[in-house]
């Protein structure tokens, strides 16, 4: 960071490095105390460190860490005993990602042998594991099949649902489910496999019931089925019997149990698209918990400056169900019973990134704010304080709340952040299209957000119509208004930022991702009136994605009303709202960033487009990332995230320096 002239600490792309990030907490039974895996780049560039740490509800008690900071290696997805004597995690200290123990109150961490087949077949690493008593643990193991685990070998595919953003090749894995019993600081154990997956099933979202048996979800593996949905299961531990208890149309997110052993479900009612958002669900009677009320049950705000790792969304504490909603630009943590209505219980003004909350209730919340990065608060008061200085140093800026009206009339809100080091008079206005759709930007923080505003650019994220946060009918915007009403709501804020003289006309500039990207596109082929443009892990070719996606045939089927590549009206319908069919009317220099390993919106998106703007000699970079899937902006290697952050700043000041509009470049010899 260098030193702005108000005394600031300029934010700049070096500043990913600088955060400490805590997540993936846990907390102790008793509620006296929680663990969380808290997370910084390695000095390599090339992963994250990861480490435990312990927190105490007592102010006297100051967090320390669990695990050493001594090497390159990850320790992440606690969880305490239910004696709370004991620590299991997940790490790759020793080169292998097993399970390890810790005592709770710190010491030398041990490993747990992973446990291997009769006939000497491992299980391959462990995924996931629950406490089911304080000498036993489950464990999910999951191992790839010989063709998965080479680069190089040929791999047979003879099932439609073959492709998953962030699986490397594919193959999915076996999944089997282990008993290990331990004690402390004892690596000898007796492991029992309870349940094979085998080749029909992907086990996951292990949930003990206190009776024995545990709940788990369970989704076909190897599926032909456009639609193949979930259920829920219950293994009964002593008889090894696995009865379904719930068939779900959707993909079940996660799963909790109450104290009286009813299992609880987070999933959508439908299948095959992300409009209905996952709500509640009482699986043994397969009826939603809060039916009068649209809450969206996901972490949807955007933001790149969290812990890795996939928040828990679902728990409970005795009849109370807890969960994560985002509305109205915060994500916050809902509390209710069966019987009755969901309120909000987490503080407003900040956006909970991920919890954990012990059998009496208490809970352990990682807090975040547009201001402020993630920090853990127990019981209601901030434990951990490992950006508050940098914050200090840095003074990030505060949003600002926008509406403007859509071109048919519709309202939607839009956050802006002002850039203190903005040109005199009309400056630069940076419009940052949220992905999704059905994504939104909100009070969470981002570190890219706040490098634009101090390299100079005031930074406005409209809210598209299907976006998050503001209920399903809101949602539902999105079908077939794709490159339509969306287009209007963004041009609706553009407009507005020359309006009130927060930029000259001629000083306006456009950058998106995923669903933002193809809106990004697509606006560029209507009209030339942005500075630059940044364009991210985009869209092009709808006919083309139809078929080369995870979710082409699936979510953008839907999206799209219905339109089929297999209809002659459907392929008419998806090429003419493909930016690449009006290439040549883009005139506006372009920034193309796209991960080559992306499975949702594969490289060859960008490919198309990159080809047809040059060769029309259209001024065009294109970068590509190795080994990088779809979310790498946020969640890749950090040498690929500086790299990425530190060109597009580089493109957008570049363009913002040039007095007027220059000529493209000539186009290449052919």
């Amino acid at each position: 960071m260098s030193t702005a002239t108000d005394g600031r600490r300029n934010i700049d792309a070096d500043d990913l490095t600088a955060l400490a990030l805590a997540g993936a907490p846990d907390m102790a039974p008793d509620g006296t105390w929680a663990v969380a895996s808290v997370q910084r780049a390695d000095p390599s560039l090339a992963r994250y460190r990861r480490r435990l740490w312990r927190f105490d509800t007592a102010g006297d008690c100051a967090p320390r860490p669990l695990t050493p900071d001594e090497g390159a290696w990850s320790d992440t997805a606690p969880v305490i005993s239910p004696d709370g004597g004991l620590v299991a995690f997940r790490s790759d200290r020793d080169g292998v990602t097993r399970v390890w123990l810790v005592p709770a109150l710190g010491g030398t961490p041990v490993p747990l042998k992973t446990p291997e087949h009769a006939d000497g077949t491992p299980s391959g690493q462990p995924a996931e594991h629950v406490w089911l008593d304080p000498e036993h643990l489950l464990v999910r193991c999951t191992r790839r099949p010989e063709e998965a685990a080479s680069r190089t070998a040929p791999t047979v595919v003879n099932w439609l649902n073959y492709m998953a953003d962030g699986e490397p090749r594919p193959v999915e894995p076996l999944d089997t489910l282990w008993i290990l019993r331990t004690g402390p600081g004892d690596t000898a154990f007796d492991a029992r496999l309870v349940l094979d997956g085998g080749a029909g099933q992907r086990l996951a979202a292990l949930t003990p019931d206190g009776r024995g048996g545990v709940f788990h979800t369970a989704h076909p593996r190897h599926s032909d089925t456009v639609h193949p949905g979930g259920e829920v299961r219950r293994l009964d531990l002593a008889t090894g019997e696995d009865v379904r208890v719930w068939r779900c149309p959707s993909r079940v997110r996660a799963l909790a149990v109450t104290a009286s052993g009813r299992p609880v479900a987070l999933a959508s009612g439908q299948a095959g698209h992300s409009v209905e958002p996952p709500r509640v669900w009482l699986a043994d009677e397969g009826r939603q918990v809060f039916p009068g009320q649209d809450l969206e049950c996901e972490r949807a705000l955007l933001a790149d400056s969290r812990a890795l790792g996939g928040p828990r969304l679902l728990a409970t504490a005795g009849e109370r169900i807890l969960f994560l909603a985002t509305m109205e630009g915060e994500v916050a943590l809902y509390e209710g019973r069966t019987d009755g209505e969901a309120r909000r219980v987490s503080p407003r003004g900040r956006s909970v990134a991920d919890f954990a909350v012990a059998p009496g209730g208490s809970a352990a919340l990682c807090l975040e704010s547009a201001t402020e990065p993630v920090e853990l608060y127990l019981s209601g008061r901030r434990v951990s304080r490992f950006n508050t200085d940098w914050a200090a140093r840095a003074r990030p800026v505060a949003a600002e709340d926008l509406t403007a009206v859509s071109a048919d009339g519709l309202t939607v809100h839009g956050r802006l952040y002002r850039s203190p080091h903005a040109r005199p008079g009309s400056g630069d206005v940076l419009l940052r299209v949220h992905g999704g759709p059905h994504m939104v930007y909100g009070n969470a923080f981002d570190l890219e957000t706040q490098a634009l505003v101090a390299a100079g650019f005031h930074v406005l994220l409209p809210e598209v119509r299907g976006g998050a946060g503001r209920g399903t009918a809101f949602r539902a915007l999105s079908v077939g208004n794709w490159g339509r009403g969306d287009l209007d709501d963004v041009l609706a804020f553009a407009d507005l930022a020359v309006a009130c003289g927060l930029a000259a006309p001629d000083r306006l500039y456009l950058a998106g991702g995923s669903y933002g990207g193809y809106l990004t596109n697509w606006t560029l082929t209507r009209t030339g009136r942005f500075r630059a443009a940044v364009s991210e892990r985009s869209l092009a070719n709808l006919v083309s994605k139809s078929g080369t996606s995870d979710n082409g045939f699936t979510v953008n089927r839907y999206e799209f009303g219905g339109a089929d590549i297999y209809d002659p009206k459907g392929v008419a319908e998806l090429w003419e709202r493909s930016p690449l069919a009006h290439a040549a009317a883009v005139t506006t220099p372009l920034l193309l960033i796209h991960g080559e390993s992306d499975r949702r919106c594969p490289v060859e998106q960008a490919e198309q487009f990159y080809t047809a703007l040059r060769r029309r000699g259209h001024e065009v970079v294109f970068a590509r990332y190795p080994d990088a899937s779809h979310g790498f902006a946020t969640s890749g290697r950090p040498d690929h995230r500086l790299h990425r952050l530190r060109l597009l700043l580089d493109w957008l000041r570049t363009h913002a320096a040039r007095e007027g509009r220059t000529d493209p470049p000539p186009p290449p010899t052919v």
